[in-house]
């Protein structure tokens, strides 16, 4: 590209290589998203034994309950520390949903990025070789015979855009889906010990 080029040619070089930076900044924030939230589950997973709490509820040792509660940073320590403030059988639902509610973007954080990522990173890439299409034919169009190598180099360097928004876009979808997963299995695991407590208190 140089001074004498037409100026839409400039502005598609541009535009081009302003997607590939757009795309690899993409793939980092997705990545830092990616270890927030593999940390964060890999937390929960050693944080509670779970079976210590059903035992303490199904014998109806709200002693060791409450001292299970309080010494586990899981979700479902917060839920039943929910439950145990109120009386009745509402109440503690809606202090149970209450509670599960303000959790929720603690959980999720970063989810809706990596979804919206996975969903659009193609078509920023392919918008990416669609200009370097476009300023390749341009390019094309003005060359001589011995200029068409450089136009079809081009050409693949514009299909490099695609790739990267596919590799960008991968494995944020697999990461949504991973961690989806995971934050349903906590809801579910709330769940489990709400109807549990509800049953026997």
């Amino acid at each position: 590209m140089n001074a004498t080029s037409p100026g839409w040619m400039i502005l598609a070089y541009w535009l081009e290589r302003g997607v590939l930076f757009t795309l690899l900044g993409l793939s980092v924030w997705s990545v830092a998203i990616m270890i927030d939230r593999f940390k964060y589950f890999r937390g929960l997973s050693g944080a509670a034994d779970l079976e210590a709490a059903r035992r303490a509820i199904e014998s109806r040792d709200r002693e060791a309950l409450k001292a299970w509660v309080g010494t586990t940073q899981h979700p479902t320590a917060g839920m039943l520390r929910a439950a145990m403030q109120v009386n009745g059988s509402e109440a503690t639902d809606r202090a149970v949903r209450s509670y599960m509610t303000e959790q929720r973007p603690v959980m999720d954080r970063g989810l809706t990025v990596l979804a919206t990522l996975g969903s659009n990173a193609p078509f920023i890439g392919l918008f990416g070789t669609v200009l370097g299409v476009i300023k390749a034919f341009g390019g094309l169009a003005e060359s001589s015979a011995e200029g068409t190598q450089a136009v079809m180099a081009s050409i693949s360097f514009a299909l490099v855009a695609t790739a990267v928004g596919l590799f960008v876009a991968i494995p944020a979808v697999v990461a949504y889906n991973t961690f989806a997963r995971q934050m349903k299995a906590v809801n579910n695991q709330c769940d489990w010990l709400k109807d549990l407590y509800l049953s026997r208190f």
